[in-house]
């Protein structure tokens, strides 16, 4: 009988198609990454996450009564970040799912490619897609913003860098949390986990850099080690390596001091 169980599974792995262990191609990433930066823009759940900021951003012009073109740019700018943020995880989890909801996830042992290729090509889908959309509306809202007396001594380097770095962070969050969780409802309860609990209040992504003073530093080290420990995640689930989950956990451990050390003493 033992004969035979060494038997059965000798077989079983003979006959599973092996993943490949060469490192994913540049050029392969590009097009791939290119394809998917597509897909998550037109996507209809990015759509309605844009169209839920303009909705907001309707409602404050409505309530603010007559406006001029510069206020109309600004309310755009500000509907089209906050839309852009909430669009961002939901379809970069939308589209971590696409291969599981087609049953197509197996076919990819059978290819050439490592099976982090298409892990690595939903990131850069996210940072062709959804952070250059981020880079372009922090340009255009520094133009709009920066004769305003209010918000215009807030606009700086420091606070032009967090914008598209959150929007890449939030996107390894939706991709990680779908390759962890492979359910449509992943997008949505990182999304309510923001909204409705106390996390982002006591942990802000984007802070101008007169509310931290000389712990700005800090805030970029955070933001930075969230991203690393997402997109560490999302790739260990591809193949679950000692190192990568050390990546993670390390990414993690120095993402947890650099929020401490960036809190006032009086907190937020």
């Amino acid at each position: 009988m033992a004969t035979a169980l060494r038997s059965a599974l000798t077989d079983a792995r003979s006959s599973a198609i092996p993943q490949a262990t060469v490192r994913p191609s540049a050029a392969s990433i590009r097009a791939l990454g290119r394809i998917e930066a597509r897909k998550m823009l037109l996507h209809p759940s990015f759509l309605v996450g844009m169209a839920f900021g303009l909705f907001i951003l309707r409602g404050a012009i409505g309530s603010g009564g007559n406006v001029g073109l510069i206020e109309n740019v600004q309310w755009l700018v500000l509907g089209s970040l906050g839309g852009l943020v909430i669009a961002t995880v939901l379809a970069a989890n939308v589209a971590t799912l696409r291969s599981r909801r087609s049953g197509t996830q197996e076919l990819f042992g059978s290819l050439p490619a490592p099976p982090e290729t298409v892990t690595v090509a939903l990131l850069t889908g996210v940072l062709l897609g959804p952070v250059l959309i981020a880079t372009v509306l922090t340009a255009v809202g520094w133009l709009a913003f920066r004769s305003d007396p209010d918000l215009g001594p807030y606009l700086n380097l420091f606070l032009a860098i967090q914008l598209p770095l959150t929007v890449a962070v939030l996107g390894a969050i939706g991709i990680g949390v779908g390759r962890w969780i492979p359910s449509l409802f992943g997008g949505p309860i990182v999304i309510a986990l923001h909204v409705f609990t106390g996390v982002i209040w006591a942990v802000p992504w984007i802070l101008p850099s007169s509310d931290l003073g000389s712990r700005a530093p800090w805030h970029l080290v955070y933001l930075l080690a969230a991203l690393t420990t997402w997109v560490a995640l999302a790739l260990a689930r591809d193949r679950r390596t000692a190192w990568r989950f050390a990546v993670a956990a390390g990414a993690f451990t120095i993402g947890v001091g650099a929020a401490l050390l960036q809190v006032p003493e009086g907190g937020w």
